[in-house]
């Protein structure tokens, strides 16, 4: 009994401890389990940390993005706002002695030939010397050893001096080589060197070609921001000192349409804030204006010599039309400028479009349509000679040359080019100076009308006379327009003359170039040997002759043949000034704009122009409105004697007395309709109490 409940307890106890160690498995497994747990939710959290972090650095590095794109385009909208003024910071004048290359042979280098082997050294052949008991026994030897060293020595030296002998030879190959090749790389230069003194030479001489070229490697030195397509030609006619440059502009797309770019978060894009449509038109005016003027002032600025005085600039853009489909090049500026009226302008302190209108400038209505504008002169109206080169001695024979032509066949060829150009010539007449006038009329309705056209065969430069015969011919034939050409070219004078007229002044390049167009003549310009212009052709008592202008007593009046007057005034004191009324029928301004004088010194419409600093009214009676039917001449300043010269555009001049004693304003002349026609009258009468009188007779308001 004793012994089986020994044996359940052990039994028991053995269940005990099984069950405690299954509840220690328990305990462990459920702690593992913990732990796990444990980990996992700290896995998951570092892991959302890192999600968050990353999403944050991903976030910034967007941000960032956005920012540099903001900032490149707020550089970009300012460096094509600031194309003029950068350019303005460069010297754009070109020193041809940096296209002289230099000699590219590198130093001479012998390599291995030019390391002499040295000589073989005769111990180091010899036997080492016998010592102790060998030196008894083995005398014969030594002496044989010492006799073959000798033999291998002199077998050594001669075969060094072999090597040496190649080894010379090979280095006087080498020299000669190097010698030779510095021979040629120092002939290429010296050529390439006498070609750019050549050039150099040709430049200073004004060749067309040299100058071209010049100018041509001034404008590859300048830089514009990316996207400007550095495109030219150009073209110099020497005859008139004027450079013609066709230039491109760049495309609309080249300035931006967006105003700013931000990053939106939640979606993860980058949005676009666009700029007015206004805003970017402008800017793309005010860049087409920038490029304009930098490229004068650069060709202007580089022109050191002085060979060009005038400036033709037309602004060309390559499109596609979007109509059509087809490749176009519009003109969306157009300019003539000369290098002094330029150097007048602060080109760091204008507006870009107000300095073109200034300039007279013909800039298109709307550039980012591309409206096109007329040039102020076509490019391929400039003459081959100075665009390309040509066959000259090919076509030598075969190409009438104009001043080798009589007057008659010169006139014929003129009478025949204006035909095929569309106008219907009804008179034609050989001039005195060796041209042509013609009468011509065009057919087309509104634009056309009566056409004077005078053409001079001349080497030298037309004076700016021939100019004004012109527009007195226009004048007095009533005609729409006067076109003056010339197988030689204009003075600054002339186009001076023919601004804001209807006068279109062709030179001989364009003579030629109509010539071919419309005539299909492939014509030539060479002075034959003795050739002198003709004398100028002028009307008795012309502006060109001497004759004395012719008094006009006071009351006295004299009837005008020509409209343009110009009236100088001989003041008695610099306290003198100059003015002019333009008067009605009832002898009244219409308003005050019809007081010209220092500070207004243009009347409505430009008929009547004052000059101050030089003391002269020009006055153009036939652009005066029909309401006006008088215009006095009119002196101011302290009493004294008053000098007046009237002189007509045919040259006819008349002399005018205004002396006064107490009158400290004097009418000196009237100008009046009379008949159709106009009259001048000497008055010589005035005002005691100065301008109040004056204005109180004429209803001019004076403040």
């Amino acid at each position: 009994m004793a012994r089986r409940q020994g044996f359940m307890a052990t039994v028991a106890r053995m269940q005990r401890e099984a069950e405690r160690a299954a509840a220690a498995r328990q305990r462990e497994t459920a702690a593992a389990q913990r732990e796990a747990a444990r980990a996992q939710a700290a896995y998951q959290r570092a892991r959302a940390a890192d999600e968050k972090e990353r999403k944050r650095l991903y976030a910034e590095s967007r941000v960032a993005e956005v920012a540099a794109m903001n900032e490149s385009l707020a550089q970009r909208l300012e460096e094509l706002d600031s194309i003029l003024v950068s350019g303005l910071r460069t010297d754009t004048r070109f020193n041809l002695n940096r296209l002289k290359e230099r000699p590219d042979v590198p130093p001479f280098d012998p390599g291995p030939a030019g390391r002499p082997e040295p000589p073989p050294r005769p111990e180091a052949f010899a036997p080492p010397p016998p010592s102790g008991l060998s030196r008894l026994v083995s005398g014969a030897r030594h002496e044989e050893q010492v006799r073959q060293g000798q033999v291998n020595y002199q077998r050594a030296c001669a075969e060094h001096a072999q090597r040496e002998q190649a080894r010379q030879a090979a280095l006087a190959h080498l020299q000669h080589e190097h010698a030779q090749r510095t021979n040629v790389a120092e002939e290429r230069i010296r050529q390439q060197h006498a070609e750019v003194e050549t050039f150099k030479r040709e430049l200073a001489e004004g060749r067309p070609g040299a100058v071209v070229a010049y100018l041509d490697l001034v404008l590859n030195t300048v830089s514009y921001p990316d996207g400007f397509p550095a495109q030219w030609r150009m073209a110099y006619v020497p005859e008139s000192a004027q450079l013609v440059v066709e230039y491109e502009m760049p495309a609309f797309d080249v300035v931006p349409t967006v105003k700013a770019h931000r990053y939106v978060k939640t979606s993860d894009s980058v949005t676009e804030t666009k700029r007015p449509a206004t805003q970017v038109k402008g800017q793309y005016t005010s860049v087409v204006s920038q490029v304009a003027l930098r490229v004068v002032r650069d060709l202007f600025e580089a022109d050191a010599a002085g060979h060009v005085s005038t400036v033709v600039f037309n602004g060309m853009v390559s499109t596609v039309d979007a109509a059509t489909g087809r490749p176009v090049r519009p003109c969306l500026l157009t300019l003539r400028t000369t290098k002094e009226t330029f150097a007048e302008l602060d080109l760091a302190q204008v507006d870009p479009g107000a300095c073109l209108k200034h300039l007279g400038a013909g800039v298109s209505r709307n550039t980012a349509e591309l409206a096109p504008v007329r040039p102020v002169l076509e490019f391929s109206m400039v003459d081959p000679r100075f665009v390309e080169e040509t066959d000259v001695l090919g076509d030598l024979d075969d190409r009438p040359n104009l001043l080798d032509m009589s007057p008659t066949e010169f006139e014929g060829l003129i009478q025949n080019l204006f035909t095929r150009m569309g106008l219907e010539s009804r008179q034609t007449r050989p001039s005195r100076d060796g041209g042509v006038d013609c009468v011509a009329y065009d057919p087309r309705p509104i634009m056309g009308g009566k056409v004077v056209i005078q053409a001079k065969r001349y080497r030298n430069t037309v004076g700016v006379s021939a100019v004004r015969d012109l527009y007195g011919t226009l004048q007095n034939e009533g005609a729409s327009k006067g076109i003056l050409v010339t197988t030689s070219g204009y003075g600054q004078a002339s186009f001076d003359f023919a601004k804001n007229k209807p006068i279109e002044l062709l030179d001989g390049a364009n003579l030629l170039y109509l010539l071919k167009e419309h005539a299909g003549v492939d014509a030539r310009i060479e002075a034959p040997d003795g050739w002198r212009d003709p004398a100028h052709d002028q009307a008795p008592g012309g502006a060109d002759s001497a004759a004395p202008p012719s008094p006009l007593p006071a009351g006295g009046n004299v009837k005008l043949s020509s409209s343009a007057l110009v009236c100088a005034f001989a003041l008695p004191s610099t306290d003198h000034d100059v003015c002019a009324l333009l008067l009605g029928d009832d002898r009244k301004v219409r308003s005050d704009a019809d007081f010209v004088f220092y500070n207004q010194p243009v009347s409505p419409g430009g008929a009547v122009d004052l000059d101050s600093a030089t003391n002269r009214i020009r006055a153009d009676l036939a652009r005066l409105a029909t309401d006006v039917s008088s215009v006095l001449l009119v002196t101011s300043g302290s009493p004294g004697a008053v000098r007046l010269t009237v002189t007509e555009e045919n040259g006819t001049a008349h002399a005018l007395a205004a002396d006064s004693t107490t009158e400290t304003v004097m009418v000196c002349a009237e100008l009046y309709r009379r008949q159709g026609g106009w009259r001048l009258r000497s008055v010589g009468q005035g005002y005691a109490d100065g301008l109040a009188g004056l204005a109180r007779d004429h209803g001019v308001v004076i403040d």
